[in-house]
């Protein structure tokens, strides 16, 4: 038993290939991201079950499935979970962008609410604005899956290249 709640299930847990999630080789797609997802990140951050969606150049989507249990009253889903899909988001933007997975970590997180997001799955849209040796730039922004027009939170980050 893994400790996670029955009703969470690891991102593509069946579409896992044969890969070294660790290795910084590994071609950067859809499903050796979910890989790595599910095999390095924190548990709790495994617990949130985000999914890869897309990676088309720097530019990446990840889907935060809706869950009671990340709702606060009138079945908003709690900042602290949003802010985690926007950190998380930017880590692939680091990896898409670099071409490579490489170790990076948070140097900054500056995030606006725009709207609730209520009882809805959200997407993230993760792009670089800049990426250096050192240091990569980005925003996240949320949006509702029904309508991705409308935003619900965005994120401007900086990131640092540790290796």
């Amino acid at each position: 038993m893994s400790g996670m709640p029955d009703n969470l299930v690891k991102p593509n847990e069946t579409a896992m290939q044969d890969t070294d999630a660790t290795d910084e080789s590994t071609p950067i797609t859809v499903a050796s991201a979910n890989q790595r997802l599910a095999e390095v990140f924190a548990p709790w951050i495994q617990d949130l079950n985000l999914r890869v969606t897309s990676i088309e150049g720097s530019d990446v989507k990840l889907m935060l499935p809706y869950n009671a249990r990340l709702c606060r009253s009138g079945d908003m889903i709690c900042g602290q979970a949003l802010m985690s899909l926007i950190d998380t988001c930017m880590v692939f933007v680091c990896y898409a962008s670099l071409k490579q997975y490489r170790d990076c970590a948070t140097v900054s997180q500056n995030t606006s609410f725009l709207r609730p997001a209520i009882n809805t799955d959200v997407i993230a849209h993760g792009r670089a604005i800049k990426a250096g040796r050192t240091l990569v730039f980005g925003d996240v922004t949320l949006y509702p899956a029904q309508d991705e027009t409308r935003p619900l939170c965005t994120g401007n980050l900086t990131y640092a290249v540790i290796n």
